[in-house]
Formats: structure tokens, C-alpha cells, sequence
């Protein structure tokens, strides 16, 4: 990849879409059925009779539909220019009821398409203007979903997204090779998940499934199937999704363009008093969409 594909952000470039100290707009939280599973999510609605462009955003690994803060000013930045949302909390995260043994892509890819046919359903929306945004683990499932013959979005924004192979994604998160092999055998003993504590000290139970899904389905694999424009964000500090990881996406589709955010780690002001960094996320994801959303 040459240096020219990515780009440094500065306030200037995305001050306009920020969240408004004025904003006017609905917040609705629902709970969504999707078969046994009961999926908690929150609608944005901007002000206006629609019909809306809209985005479905998918929060990170451990994380939940809020993220801190961060995915509810994004989602606010949205409304304000027009472009309804909904995001998520996946199973085990947030308000989420369900143990976090049901933590795994094909369920997360099924509540995400089930959030996007309830807002197909129940708002008016233009389905010909859809958009999806993933944070992270949420960013590999963003990838995945917009690799699917006959998506329907026209718009991929990814903020960090976890879109290294499988093994390599698993040695990262859990410390080495050595350690998935420790946690993967517990996985698959009688009692069918491995106990995990991440780097932020939060308790996980790992499924088999959780990690037999990590290593099957490659994120890139497929890209050539979506035909929309890709946005890439990440930060320098970032050491969990280190920019490496990111490039690979800008190196496998040709309409992916990437953008560099200084002094961001991996929780990109979202968990740290950082508002520049926030700012500068939530405006240039804001603006992307926009940009191919809204004619």
C-alpha cells in the first residue's frame, strides 16, 4: 500500500458533522425478537417524515451498543444530518439477557440483519440508501455481512475493524499461539466454553463456536461481492487492531480509502478524555455517510 492511501485527519476536514449542542431528533429503545433471542437495540430518528437513509452499527468484542458513549454520538452526529440508525447489543453484552456463549458471528450476523429488517419494517426508510458500520469485532461482522451476494448496502464504514485471518486474530486477542491452544482445548472439554479475561478485566466465556467461526470465515475473503464504498479508520496507538490490520483491507478492495487518527488508541476517545479524537471519529464517519447516503 502506498503512503498516499492514507490520509491524517484534522478538525477542519470533519467539524460540520459533529454532534450538535442543538440536536432535534427520536431515540426509541426496542427489543427485538430474532427466534429464542430477545435483541436490545436503539433506533435514532432524525426530524422529518423520511423517507431516511440509514446505518446498522455494530459494536466491538466485549463492548455493547453504547461503547462509552462514543456509538450514541456518532449515532446522534447521523440525525443530525438526516440519516436514521439503529445499533445493538449482541448476545452477553450490554442488555443483553443471553449468556455470552452465544457470542459468535453467524449469531451476531443474524441480529444485525434482524435489526436492519426491523427498521425496514417499522420506519420509513429508502432501501436503495442503506449503510452499515462496524468498531472493531463489529468490524469483521460489517466485512462478512457486506461480502454476502446481494447485500443491500451501499456504504461500509469501519472503524478498526478486526480483519486479520482467523489465527492470526486469535493470537493477537488471547496472547499467543500457545494460549488459543490452551483456550480452544478448554473450549472444547464437557462444559463447552473457556473462562477468559480480557485486557480490560472483563470476565468472557469463549464458546467452540465462538472460535470455531473466528478461524472458518475470513472477512476479505469475499469483498469483491460488495460493490459500495469503503471507509477505513484507525489510530496510531492503536495495539490491539495495530494499522497493519487495517491495511489489509485497503490492499483488498480497490474503493477503500483509509484514514489515519493521531493519538488514538483502540478505544479512540470512546473510554478516554480524548474529545479531539472523538470529534475527528464521529465527524469523518458522519461525513462518509453523508457523502454516499444522501443525494
Amino acid at each position: 500500500m502506498e503512503k498516499k492511501d492514507v490520509k491524517e485527519l484534522t478538525r477542519d476536514t470533519t467539524e460540520q458533522f459533529t454532534k450538535s449542542q442543538q440536536s432535534i431528533f427520536e431515540e426509541n429503545v426496542v427489543n427485538i425478537e430474532n427466534g429464542d433471542r430477545i435483541v436490545p437495540a436503539t433506533v435514532v430518528i432524525p426530524a422529518g417524515e423520511g423517507p431516511f437513509p440509514s446505518v446498522v452499527i455494530n459494536h466491538g468484542h466485549g463492548g455493547n451498543r453504547e461503547e462509552n458513549g462514543g456509538l450514541g454520538s456518532i449515532a446522534e452526529a447521523l440525525a443530525n444530518q438526516g440519516i436514521l440508525s439503529i445499533r445493538m447489543d449482541f448476545p452477553g453484552s450490554g442488555d443483553s439477557t443471553e449468556p455470552f456463549t452465544e457470542n459468535y458471528i453467524s449469531n451476531m450476523r443474524s441480529d444485525s440483519n434482524k435489526c436492519l429488517e426491523f427498521i425496514l419494517k417499522h420506519y420509513n426508510i429508502d432501501r436503495d440508501r442503506l449503510g452499515i458500520l462496524g468498531y472493531s469485532m463489529g468490524g469483521r461482522l460489517a466485512l462478512l455481512i457486506a461480502s454476502e451476494e446481494n447485500n443491500p448496502y451501499k456504504a461500509l464504514g469501519l472503524l478498526a475493524p478486526a480483519a486479520s485471518p482467523g489465527d492470526d486474530l486469535l493470537k493477537g486477542l488471547l496472547g499467543g499461539k500457545e494460549n488459543v491452544d490452551l483456550y480452544y482445548e478448554e473450549a472444547k472439554s464437557e462444559k463447552g466454553y473457556a473462562d477468559y479475561k480480557t485486557i480490560y478485566g472483563e470476565e468472557q466465556q469463549l464458546s467452540k463456536k465462538w472460535f470455531d467461526e473466528i478461524i472458518k470465515l475470513n472477512p476479505l475473503e469475499n469483498i469483491s461481492n460488495f460493490t459500495g464504498n469503503i471507509l477505513v479508520l484507525y489510530g496510531d496507538k492503536d495495539d490491539v487492531i495495530t494499522p497493519e490490520v487495517n491495511e489489509l483491507v485497503l490492499k483488498a478492495y480497490d474503493k477503500a480509502t483509509g484514514f489515519m487518527i493521531p493519538n488514538a488508541d483502540h478505544g479512540y476517545g470512546f473510554y478516554s478524555n480524548q474529545p479531539d479524537v472523538t470529534k475527528l471519529v464521529e465527524g469523518k464517519l458522519t461525513e462518509f455517510f453523508v457523502k454516499n447516503l444522501k443525494r
